[in-house]
């Protein structure tokens, strides 16, 4: 079932290729979905979370964790909101540091996925191109 969401951005930031099946990179989004780092940055720890959404209903989006299974509801085309949230950990406090988030668009081509990335506002750190770099990185 192809997962289109009725609002995804008609200008996007970026297009490129990752060189994985479809159904690859699905999987691999999902292992992604709602894992978290921590570095230590200053007096406090930095934990970077993400967490990835897939539409439903071509007007919503829907946690991966809900739509079980997974891999098996999603085929030809699908639109997820990815977001990166960083926040400081202190002994006191947990104070958000910066929140990405970006819609993409993930269309099979065989041997290869097409992606297409739009950020949701200009506020945060990384762009579209931080996206593809993570997505490769992390699937390929």
């Amino acid at each position: 079932m192809r997962r289109i969401y009725h609002r995804f951005p008609l200008q996007i930031d970026l297009d490129f290729e990752v060189a994985r099946p479809f159904q690859d990179l699905l999987s691999c989004m999902a292992r992604l979905h709602n894992t978290h780092m921590t570095s230590k940055r200053g007096d406090g720890l930095i934990k970077e979370r993400i967490l990835i959404q897939v539409t439903d209903g071509r007007t919503q989006f829907l946690d991966l964790d809900d739509l079980v299974p997974f891999a098996e509801n999603i085929s030809e085309a699908a639109d997820f909101r990815i977001d990166f949230q960083r926040t400081l950990l202190t002994p006191e406090k947990r104070l958000p540091v910066a929140e990405n988030v970006f819609y993409l668009r993930i269309v099979d081509k065989g041997p290869t996925t097409e992606c297409y990335a739009a950020k949701e506002s200009p506020r945060g750190d990384m762009d579209a191109m931080d996206l593809r770099e993570f997505l490769k990185g992390a699937c390929e």
